[in-house]
């Protein structure tokens, strides 16, 4: 068997081996619908869910936005990872050997560079947590744990650690100038201007920051002293966006699937706090304002996020950035107002995991939040209710869906005292969300005539026919670009190899022509054998005799040539042949 031949094997065994609907299901709430699961799309924002999953043929297709695949496309694009780092989690998760030659020359340097990041931040996080828990250098770290009231079982949940006080600690822990280097480019260590490092976090409190595959990849830290910056985060690599990972989604992420239900707090310190007093649905944005990103990725966790903002002017201000985040990833969402004086960790150590509970249980709805709050910050004079519809329309706007619009203009012009249509008509209705680079969901469906339709899709359900397609004449009625496009696939496929999977024509297309076969794998029944076959036959048939009133039509055009040339011989050849058509065409 040759490398090639081995190397595609190993990744045809890692994908027959993964459970596709196991690992969609870590991300992606599915549920059963007939020979499918089904469940919202993780890339584009919708409420009704069109986001689908076949196990039989393992693949999935969104007949929204019309992404499509396998179980290594969905790695990729989910948790952007690389080819090679998605084969490589596969291949570990379903204990396969992953020989090297399975990757080019390219794809091991690739994975090697990522390989190198991830071991470095391991290292680091398991120094620092070592530090953290056996070394006198970090009692004023222990002390302050204790002050918090975080005890030991969720130090070593969240594998907290401690940089010591030093420039040089884990410069000097890491060794060579490769290290070094690979530290740097992980955000540990920072190049100083004459050459050199030095560490990043220094005299803090270390928070790791872990994937959702469950590496670590960064760190945020909290100062000891009275030095700036009062928290830290690691800055953004190639491992770490800020803009996507949200703290403690890995460690939290099973009780929020449990409660269907993801308190979003401000600070690593109120996650942990909360935690220490046993509500660990819980995840925190790092250093940043909540993004779209975040809310995409909690939906599949979670049916209801609860913001648990600070009850001061910039937590209710982040609280007011984030409702369009949730209207428009049509997440719903509630707001609770903490009294000013608090964060919820001072709350919950006040007031304990009960009275906080009771709180959430009482948050706002949107609409009664955002409108109590412009309100009180404007008031209902003629004024004010200008001011109040003009910092609506960007929560307006954010309202895709068009009756759940409806119904928040009027919530609004109720309360404001002018009607529906005046309020509407200060507002533009807004574009349906696009995802850049991406095509109308119109487009995701092949212009293509119903015939040449027709035998692509039997072709791509059943590859192991294009023999005999190829035979009865396929490829010359296959003409429109895009079906030709799939039609090459599948030549190429079946040159490389004895038998030709619908899955391995999915891996081998992109763009329209890969929806169209990923949406095809998910909407089509199974055939039985027998009218598999039976469809088959009718297939050939057609394009045999498709192909015989092609070259009838060619002969009769010739022989109009022969005859006005007046070649008398060559008219009467032709007449023969077209002849022996006519009668293998009359039934």
């Amino acid at each position: 068997m040759t490398a090639l031949h081995s190397s595609e094997n190993t990744v045809q065994l890692i994908k027959d081996t993964a459970d596709i609907v196991a690992i969609i299901g870590e991300c992606v709430t599915l549920q059963r619908s007939g020979a499918n699961f089904k469940g919202a799309c993780p890339f584009h924002s919708e409420k009704t869910p069109s986001f689908m999953v076949n196990p039989d043929r393992r693949s999935f297709h969104c007949f929204g936005c019309g992404e499509g695949g396998d179980v290594l496309s969905f790695m990729m694009k989910y948790h952007r990872l690389t080819f090679p780092e998605a084969l490589q989690e596969l291949a570990r998760r379903y204990q396969i050997a992953l020989p090297d030659k399975t990757l080019s020359a390219e794809e091991q340097a690739q994975l090697r560079q990522r390989e190198a990041l991830y071991a470095v931040t391991e290292k680091a996080a398991a120094l620092y947590h070592r530090l953290l828990m056996e070394s006198a250098e970090a009692e004023p770290a222990r002390r302050y744990l204790q002050k918090r009231a975080i005890p030991a079982e969720i130090i070593t949940a969240f594998q907290l650690g401690f940089a010591p006080n030093r420039w040089d600690f884990l410069a000097k822990e890491l060794g060579d100038d490769a290290n070094r280097a690979v530290a740097e480019q992980a955000g540990l260590l920072v190049r100083k201007e004459r050459g050199g490092h030095y560490d990043r976090f220094r005299n803090r409190v270390l928070f790791p920051i872990f994937s959702q595959t469950g590496k670590p990849i960064a760190f945020g830290g909290r100062i000891l002293d009275d030095g700036q910056p009062k928290y830290l985060n690691s800055p953004e690599t190639p491992l770490f966006d800020k803009s996507r990972t949200l703290f403690g989604l890995y460690q939290n992420r099973q009780a929020i699937r449990k409660t269907r239900r993801c308190l979003l707090v401000e600070g690593n310190f109120d996650l942990i706090a909360l935690a220490a007093n046993g509500i660990d649905n819980v995840a925190a944005p790092l250093g940043t304002a909540l993004t779209r990103a975040h809310v995409r990725n909690l939906r599949g966790y979670a049916d209801e996020a609860i913001l648990l903002f600070d009850g001061d002017t910039a937590g209710l201000k982040a609280a007011m950035r984030a409702v369009p985040l949730f209207l428009s990833e049509q997440l719903s969402a509630r707001i609770v107002s903490l009294p000013a004086e608090h964060d919820p960790d001072t709350f919950v150590r006040e007031h304990g995991p009960e009275g906080l509970t009771a709180l959430v249980n009482k948050a706002d709805s949107l609409a009664e939040f955002v409108f109590r709050q412009l309100i009180e910050q404007h008031g209902l004079s003629v004024e004010g209710k200008g001011k109040i519809v003009h910092e609506l329309k960007p929560i307006i706007d954010a309202i895709t869906d068009p009756l759940q619009r409806k119904i928040f203009v009027a919530h609004f012009s109720d309360q404001l005292g002018v009607t529906t249509e005046e309020m509407l008509s200060a507002y533009q209705p807004p574009p349906r969300p696009q995802a850049k680079g991406k095509p109308a969901k119109k487009e995701h469906s092949l212009p293509l005539p119903q015939t040449q339709r027709q035998l692509l899709e039997f072709l791509s359900l059943y590859p192991e026919y294009l023999p005999q397609f190829i035979n009865a004449g396929i490829d010359t009625v296959i003409t429109h670009p895009m079906g030709r496009a799939i039609l090459e696939a599948l030549h190429t496929l079946h040159d490389a190899q004895a038998t030709v999977t619908p899955e391995q024509l999915l891996t081998a297309l992109t763009g329209p022509e890969r929806a169209f076969v990923s949406k095809l794998l998910i909407s089509a029944p199974t055939a039985t054998d027998e009218t598999k076959e039976h469809e088959a036959q009718e297939k050939i048939t057609w394009l045999q005799e498709n192909s015989l009133k092609t070259e009838q039509k060619r002969l009769t055009n010739l022989i109009t040539e022969a005859q006005q040339s007046r070649n008398i011989p060559l008219c009467m050849e032709l007449m023969e042949k077209k002849k022996a058509i006519d009668l293998r065409l009359t039934p």
